[in-house]
């Protein structure tokens, strides 16, 4: 039985290899390298970061450290940044929200608030009627109008019907319009307007005075100096009566106070009698201003009838 045992020199052997494995940098320079230790000098004489300090071209560490903290704080600067802007679009993100929600709290407040105000208005004596003022009369009374509207304070000013009051007071035949308005807190003001005599009619021994649009409004005797009309069915549905209204309403009151009555025939045969028994011949009720004219200078001639139908050639007799 053989004895296989390890040479003693086997330390000595692996202390070699190692030597041939790392040699010393002085080993360079002057051992004359063979082809297979190529291999192992270009491993070493790479230039890199972290490289071996006696490696020739290799960069200072002092340098190395300054750029990795210059590095290091542009990223914090930059992560810094990143980090206001998250924030700002993040509450840019939150603001319409908030904007959105403060409206609709303002308006819900707004609309109850004008719901509230209704409720008192309606509902409640806080705004009721305590004054009610009449204008516009002058013939008709206050009381008259007053009592046709039919309107009592103490009722709750919203609950006054303006448009029913307003056609009650119109009933009144001397009543031309009529407008009821509530002026808050506590008023209702009726503001009318009355009819105006034109001309006046005779019937069946009786004088009604007539408006501008043919309604005869009242029984009474006329004022001085109303002219009166004479056709055969007066009325505001009448031609010859609407004719007669537009002499009346176009004529100019030098001549119109001259008028003691307007006969009308036809709406084309329209008779003026002045107070001073003289006659004129109108015609039709068209260009009442130029025969309102002729008149004028015609009237300082001497005659009893003036014919100005026809304005540029008046005749009189």
């Amino acid at each position: 039985m053989s004895d296989r045992r390890r040479p003693r020199g086997g330390d000595d052997d692996r202390r070699g290899d190692r030597a041939r494995r790392d040699p010393a940098p002085e080993d360079f320079e002057r051992a004359d390298l063979e082809d297979d230790d190529l291999t192992v000098l270009a491993d070493l004489t790479i230039p890199a970061r972290g490289a071996h300090p006696y490696v020739e071209g290799a960069p200072a560490d002092d340098d190395s450290d300054e750029d990795d903290r210059e590095a290091d704080e542009e990223s914090d600067d930059t992560g810094a940044g990143d980090r206001t802007r998250r924030r700002g679009r993040s509450r840019a993100g939150r603001r319409p929200a908030v904007s959105g929600m403060r409206l609709l709290v303002t308006t819900i407040v707004a609309i109850l608030v004008v719901i509230a105000a209704f409720v008192v208005a309606y509902f409640t004596p806080l705004m009721s009627v305590r004054t009610i003022d009449v204008t516009g009369n002058s013939v008709v009374s206050s009381e008259e109008i007053l009592a046709a509207a039919a309107l009592s304070e103490g009722q709750p000013l919203m609950q006054v019907d303006t448009a029913a009051a307003a056609r009650r007071v119109s009933m009144i035949p001397r009543i031309a319009t009529v407008r009821v308005k509530r002026e808050y807190p506590s008023t209702i003001t009726i503001s009318v307007v009355e009819r105006v005599a034109v001309v006046f009619t005779q019937r069946d021994g009786q004088k009604y005075l007539m408006d501008k649009l043919g309604f005869e409004f009242a029984q009474q005797d006329p004022p001085p100096g109303l002219a009166e009309l004479r056709t055969a069915d007066p009325g505001s549905g009448d031609p010859s009566t609407r004719a007669a209204l537009t002499v009346m309403a176009e004529v100019p009151p030098y001549v119109r106070d001259q008028i003691a009555a307007i006969e009308v025939d036809s709406p084309v045969d329209i008779v003026l009698r002045l107070k001073d028994k003289r006659t004129v011949v109108w015609g039709d009720d068209e260009r009442n201003a130029e025969k309102a004219e002729t008149l004028r200078h015609v009237l300082t001639q001497e005659g009893t009838e003036y014919n100005v139908s026809s304005p540029q050639n008046p005749t009189f007799k």
